[in-house]
């Protein structure tokens, strides 16, 4: 039997932070993107509570979380993360953030970099200042979801429908869940936060950076360049995947990262 907790955050500024934790041993934090809340991380919860005490959470606004204040964002998502930590009596922690939530996770490894043991980027580049997103126009617009055809979604691509419309509904449903502002409102919030290199090169933590192939919103050729400014940095580009190769493929996905933090934990342990 895995051991399971779930509960709410009363951040600082009193919102309320849903988060779960599940398993047992070293502390493994991901973070959800733009298209979903803690859900979506459906097929790593339970490969990873095998051997981590596994926790995800739900950023402002999205699933369970509140957003009464709207102060959403990269700040935010970094603060309430730390939080977290602070909550559940985390000392050490690797955390991973998928798009949106490499922002978060980017963050608090530079707001508290001694709570952090590794970081990955998951097909983001964090607000390591080297853009994202297509040359010519934006993938996301104000559309509600409402008006998308069944399982579309910018953040899986057209592979997914094609292969299993089940799970590509399925991440098109949890982008309903929450009460947040638009696509586009975030997308210009991202792409205004960005880490001075300055504090970038002060980094001391391993990161491992993902990248899709087929990826048009976070390109490989701009996570190459993000991976540059960033001391410890390795990248993994993934064939013939799009924005999401973790619910794409999850097992391919789960298998790189677990070789990952294994790799982090035994250079630890020397």
């Amino acid at each position: 039997m895995i051991e399971r907790t779930e509960g709410f955050l009363t951040a600082s500024d009193g919102e309320r932070i849903w988060y779960e934790t599940a398993g047992s041993g070293p502390d493994l934090v991901l973070t959800h993107g733009l298209g979903g809340n803690a859900a979506v991380w459906y097929q790593q919860v339970p490969y990873f509570a095998h051997h981590y005490r596994v926790i995800t959470w739900d950023q402002r606004g999205f699933g369970r979380s509140t957003n009464e204040h709207g102060r959403h964002g990269p700040a935010a998502g970094t603060s309430d993360l730390v939080e977290i930590l602070d909550h559940l009596d985390v000392e050490r922690a690797h955390v991973v953030g998928q798009s949106m939530g490499g922002w978060a996770a980017l963050g608090s490894a530079i707001a508290a970099p001694g709570r952090v043991a590794s970081v990955v980027l998951a097909c983001t580049t964090g607000g390591v200042p080297v853009g994202f997103g297509p040359d010519v126009a934006p993938p996301l617009t104000d559309a509600p979801v409402s008006a998308r055809p069944l399982g579309e979604h910018p953040a899986v691509g057209g592979r997914l429908p094609s292969l299993d419309m089940a799970r590509a509904y399925l991440y098109q449903a949890l982008g309903t869940f929450g009460d947040r502002p638009p696509d586009n409102e975030f997308f210009r919030i991202l792409k205004d936060h960005t880490h001075d290199p300055s504090v970038l090169a002060k980094l001391t933590v391993p990161v491992l950076l993902i990248a899709g192939e087929l990826d048009d919103l976070m390109t490989p050729e701009r996570i190459r360049s993000a991976a540059a400014l960033l001391p410890r940095a390795e990248v993994v580009e993934l064939a013939d995947r799009g924005h999401s190769p973790y619910f794409e493929d999850p097992h391919e996905w789960n298998e790189l990262v677990a070789h990952f933090l294994a790799g982090v934990q035994a250079a630890e342990t020397r």
